[in-house]
C-alpha cells in the first residue's frame, strides 16, 4: 500500500537540495540548462500556497443509473463507474477567493483504475445531498480534466481553476470512461475530497530515498507531499501526480533501487524527467521471469519525457520483448547518458509498430550497454529519431537496429525513416553491428563496429536489408569503420547490401577490412561508391 502525507510547506535553500538528492558535484555552466527544471516553484507560488485554504465539500452524493430512483448521499465511498453509468456529485462553498483563483481538487481513490475519474462543470447547486437520485441528478457538463490512471489507495490531483470563478457554490461531478467502477472517499469518510484555493505549486522535484530493504520514499520538499510504499507505487504515484501538474522532475540518489519482481508501468506521460546522481551511481533494477513483459521502464503514449544519469538491470530470462527501457508509442524524448548492464530482451527501444502509435523525434544519447540479450537499441517503425555517442558490447542481438514493423504488425511492414545512427561503438554484437531492414533515408554515420556475428553466424559489421516489396531507399553509409581484428573471426563482411535495397550511398571515409570473407558485398540495386 502506498501512503501519503503531507508536511508544512517550505522554501530550501538550493544548497540544502543538492545535499537531499546525493547529486553528483554541481553541474559545469555547459550543462545547466541540460540539468535545470523548468516546472521549479518560486519564492512567491510557495508563499501563496502555504495561505492556502482547504475546503470539504458542503455536500456529496452518488447517483446509479440501475437503480435511478436510489438515494445514496450518506455513504463512506463515491462509487463511479461506466456500466452502470455511476456519477458522483460534490459541491464545495466557495469563500475569500481572489479575483483571478485557482484551484485544485484532491481525491483520495480506494480502488485503482486505468483510465481514472474524469471532472465535469454542474451549474445547477440547489440538489440535496439526501434526495439526490439518478432520475433528479443536475445534468453535467464536458470533461473539464481527467486524472489518468490511478492506483489503489492514494490521492490524486486535478488543477480546477476554470472551474473556481469567484465565491459561492461550486458543483463538479466525476465519472469514468471505464466498465469497472472505482471508489473516492466521501466526506463521511476519512480522507475527505478537497478543494484547495490557490492551488499549490507543482511540487517537483519529488526525491527517491530509499527507506528499508523493500521500502521506499518518494517526497517533494516544495510541497511537503510524501509518498511511501514500495518503488513501483511510490515511484508511479510521484510520477502520475507530476503529469497532472504540467511536468516536473523524480531525482533519484546514489544506490539501488529495487524494483524486486514489480516494474513500473505508465501510460500518458508528458514532460517528466527521470534523473540519477549518474550512470555508474545510481541503479534501477528488477529481475523477473514471467511469460510477460517485465520492462523496469514499461511505458506507453510518453511524450517530452527525459530519463538521465542512471543504470538500468533488467534481468530474468530471455524474452525478446521484455526489455529494460521500452517506449512504445514513445515521441520527443531524450535518453542521455543511460546504462543498461542486463536485459532479458533489448536495452531501449522505441516502438510505433500498433495501431494509431507513432514514434518520431526520440534522441539516444551517450548511453552504455552491455548484458541486453537482443538488441542493444532498436528503432521499430520509428521515424526521425537519433542514437548517438553509445558503447555497445556483448549483446545478444544486434548491436543497433533500425527496424520495419512485422507483416502482421497493426500497421504491417511500417518502416523506420529518416534515423540517424552516428558516433557509436559497437563490439561483439551477437548479430549485426548495425542493421538497418528497410526504410527511407536512414544515415549511418562515423560509427566504429568491431567483431561482430559474435554469437549468430553469417552476420555484418553494417547490414542494409530488406524484404520483397518492402522500401529500402537512400541509406547513407558514410565514416564508419566495421572490422573483424580477433585472431579467429566472426564478422563476415563489413557491409553488406541486400538485393531490393536501391540507392544505398557508400562514403568514401569507410573502413571495411579485414573482416572474415571480404570488406563489401553489395547485391543492392543502384549503390553508389563515393
Amino acid at each position: 500500500m502506498t501512503t501519503r502525507s503531507r508536511s508544512p510547506l517550505r522554501l530550501l535553500a538550493p544548497a540544502l537540495v543538492l545535499v537531499l538528492v546525493g547529486l553528483a558535484p554541481p553541474a559545469t555552466a555547459a550543462h545547466a540548462a541540460t540539468r535545470a527544471d523548468p516546472h521549479a516553484t518560486t519564492a512567491a507560488e510557495v508563499a501563496r500556497a502555504a495561505a492556502a485554504v482547504t475546503l470539504t465539500p458542503a455536500a456529496d452524493a452518488w447517483v446509479d443509473a440501475s437503480h435511478p430512483t436510489v438515494n445514496a448521499g450518506r455513504t463512506a465511498s463515491l462509487r463511479v463507474d461506466a456500466v452502470p453509468r455511476q456519477v458522483a456529485y460534490l459541491r464545495f462553498d466557495v469563500t475569500d477567493v481572489d479575483s483571478d483563483p485557482t484551484a485544485v481538487l484532491r481525491l483520495y481513490v480506494e480502488t485503482a483504475s486505468s483510465t481514472g475519474v474524469d471532472v465535469h462543470p454542474v451549474s445547477n447547486h440547489t440538489w440535496d445531498e439526501s434526495t439526490i437520485t439518478y432520475d433528479n441528478a443536475p445534468p453535467v457538463g464536458e470533461t473539464t480534466v481527467r486524472s489518468g490512471p490511478v492506483g489503489a489507495d492514494t490521492w490524486v490531483s486535478m488543477n480546477v481553476s476554470s472551474l473556481v470563478t469567484g465565491n459561492g457554490p461550486v458543483t463538479v461531478a466525476l465519472t469514468t470512461t471505464n466498465d469497472t467502477g472505482l471508489r473516492v472517499t466521501s466526506r463521511e469518510g476519512v480522507n475527505k475530497p478537497q478543494l484547495l484555493t490557490p492551488a499549490p505549486p507543482n511540487p517537483s522535484p519529488y526525491v527517491v530515498t530509499r527507506t528499508g530493504s523493500a521500502t521506499y520514499r518518494a517526497a517533494s520538499d516544495v510541497t511537503g507531499e510524501t509518498y511511501t510504499g514500495s518503488l513501483k507505487t511510490v515511484l508511479e504515484s510521484a510520477v502520475v501526480e507530476l503529469n497532472r501538474l504540467g511536468g516536473g522532475t523524480v531525482r533519484f540518489g546514489a544506490g539501488t533501487f529495487d524494483f524486486g519482481a514489480e516494474y513500473m508501468k505508465l501510460e500518458g506521460i508528458r514532460r517528466v524527467t527521470f534523473v540519477g546522481a549518474g550512470m555508474y551511481d545510481t541503479l534501477i533494477r528488477n529481475d523477473n521471469s514471467s511469460a510477460g513483459d517485465t520492462e523496469p521502464f514499461n511505458t506507453k503514449g510518453w511524450d517530452g519525457v527525459i530519463v538521465r544519469d542512471l543504470a538500468v538491470s533488467a534481468g530474468g530470462a530471455f524474452r525478446s520483448t521484455s526489455d529494460a527501457l521500452d517506449f512504445d508509442d514513445g515521441n520527443n524524448m531524450l535518453v542521455e547518458r543511460v546504462r543498461v548492464t542486463a536485459s532479458r530482451g533489448r536495452g531501449i527501444v522505441f516502438d510505433g509498430k500498433n495501431q494509431t502509435w507513432t514514434s518520431m523525434g526520440n534522441t539516444v544519447r551517450d548511453c552504455v550497454i552491455s548484458g541486453a540479450q537482443s538488441d542493444g537499441v532498436e528503432l521499430l517503425a520509428t521515424s526521425g529519431d537519433t542514437v548517438t555517442g553509445c558503447t555497445i558490447t556483448d549483446v545478444g542481438g544486434h548491436g543497433i537496429q533500425v527496424n520495419r514493423a512485422s507483416s502482421t504488425a497493426d500497421q504491417p511492414n511500417k518502416t523506420a525513416d529518416h534515423n540517424v545512427i552516428s558516433d557509436n561503438v559497437i563490439n561483439q554484437a551477437g548479430q549485426d553491428g548495425i542493421n538497418i531492414n528497410s526504410g527511407t533515408d536512414n544515415r549511418i554515420l562515423d560509427n566504429e563496429i568491431t567483431n561482430s556475428s559474435d554469437d549468430t553466424p553469417n552476420r555484418d559489421g553494417i547490414r542494409v536489408t530488406t524484404a520483397t516489396g518492402i522500401t529500402c531507399v537512400d541509406t547513407v553509409v558514410s565514416g564508419d569503420v566495421a572490422i573483424d581484428d580477433q585472431t579467429v573471426r566472426t564478422q563476415r563482411y563489413g557491409l553488406y547490401v541486400t538485393e531490393g535495397c536501391n540507392a544505398t550511398v557508400v562514403g568514401p571515409a569507410n573502413t571495411f577490412t579485414p573482416n572474415r570473407v571480404s570488406a563489401v558485398r553489395d547485391a543492392g540495386n543502384g549503390t553508389i561508391f563515393q
